[in-house]
């Protein structure tokens, strides 16, 4: 059998000289680094961004995950936050200003003596290190300390429209306060939006004096529905267990982010993280995971895994910078890796046990970190649809020698 030493020149070499050939900087700078302080100073944008909507996404925040803490209790977290990011527009920033938004609003809790003696969960979360910390706070959310009852238990309608009436920002605050301590496990913006539609039944039914009692009723019987179709829309890791293919884009993301680490550490990567997938698909299970985006929830898996500090560094950026940070560590490691020495016969033999399309995107994504995850994913399925027609050749040698051109694309 004619053996291929350079049968991946021109299926990954080509693809490592680009890696080898350009320079990725940001601001001037090589991708090694030193410090995490270097980039975004995220606590300062969002001293510039911060509306009424954003704070209410804060309450819900700090509702979640301090579930015995008073509205008055969490508007002081809030008050203690904006102090907190104005002053990381000043001209010696603390570094926390440079972390995730996660992480600084998690600081705050952490800082707060009275949220911590009310929580003691959430305050053993802050003994650890900033990743952990943000991992305990998440399994806070999935289990609560405490079951609370129904809202609105033992109060009349009229009871309620008047609160409505006379202070609609307190109503809403309030009512706020108390759905993110129920529906812990959804995001901010899940939450909020659940609670809008839940706002408008107030905003309809208060306005109907004659009729209020069967308004509310109506209204209240068919809002279970549209916060289950509210949920099933925003459930991102189920949808993505029903549309992609074969959960390969996880093994992109593993193989892109930790090229040095042997194939099957990717696989049970891949094999997690769509359990999870699919465990979202099931009510009876759902986490907060489920209704995050698949990266996020892909940065978190991946961030628990690194090993490396500059690696953990990365991991304490918001996703945008985090996911540069990381794939300019993942280019240099991508430099390091050896030669691919394969010839045809064991490539139509990974092809008949059905091993060829997850052994070609491993190979071709850990050598172009540089490349997203799509783009990896697309050529790698273009490579193992080529080989495969060899494999079904008389000649497959021959055949994939002859098609070599097509890898250079």
């Amino acid at each position: 059998m004619r053996h291929f030493l350079l049968i991946f020149y021109f299926l990954f070499s080509i693809c490592s000289l680009t890696v080898r050939t350009n320079i990725y900087t940001m601001k001037g700078k090589r991708c090694q680094r030193n410090t995490v302080e270097e980039i975004k100073n995220t606590g300062c944008d969002l001293s510039r961004s911060i509306n009424a909507a954003y704070k209410y996404k804060i309450i819900v925040f700090y509702s979640q995950r301090l579930v015995f803490n008073t509205l008055d209790d969490v508007n002081r977290l809030l008050k203690q936050l904006l102090v907190f990011i104005a002053s990381c527009c000043l001209a010696k920033p603390n570094t926390e200003c440079f972390y995730s938004e996660n992480i600084i609003f998690q600081g705050r809790i952490c800082e707060d003596k009275i949220s911590l003696s009310k929580n003691k969960q959430a305050a053993l979360c802050c003994e650890q290190d900033h990743l952990e910390r943000e991992r305990c706070f998440h399994n806070l959310q999935n289990n609560p300390p405490i079951s609370l009852p129904s809202m609105g238990d033992g109060i009349s309608t009229d009871e309620e429209c008047l609160a409505w009436t006379a202070n609609k920002h307190g109503f809403i605050e309030s009512y706020l306060h108390g759905f993110a301590r129920r529906l812990t496990k959804f995001t901010p913006s899940l939450a909020t939006n659940v609670f809008h539609s839940f706002l408008l039944i107030y905003m309809k039914c208060c306005e109907q004096s004659e009729s209020r009692l069967s308004c509310f009723v109506t209204e209240k019987n068919v809002f279970p529905e549209n916060m289950r179709t509210k949920m099933r829309l925003e459930n991102t890791m189920c949808l993505m267990n029903k549309y992609w293919e074969n959960g390969l884009r996880a093994l992109v993301f593993y193989a892109k982010m930790k090229p040095s680490d042997p194939l099957e550490k990717a696989i049970d990567f891949d094999n997690n993280y769509m359990a999870l997938a699919s465990q979202c698909c099931m009510s009876e299970s759902l986490t907060s995971e489920c209704f995050e985006t698949w990266s996020g929830v892909l940065f978190a898996h991946i961030c628990s895994l690194m090993e490396n500090n500059l690696q953990k560094a990365c991991c304490l950026k918001n996703i945008p910078e985090r996911e540069t940070c990381l794939t300019e560590l993942a280019v240099e490691e991508s430099k390091t890796l050896p030669n691919v020495s394969i010839d045809a016969e064991q490539l139509c033999r990974l092809r008949q046990n059905l091993q060829l399309l997850r052994w070609i995107v491993y190979e071709y994504s850990r050598r172009n970190p540089q490349f997203d995850v799509k783009k990896n994913l697309d050529s790698a399925v273009r490579v193992n649809g080529l080989i495969t027609y060899c494999c079904a050749t008389n000649n497959p040698s021959d055949c994939i020698s002859s098609i070599s051109e097509h890898f250079h694309a």
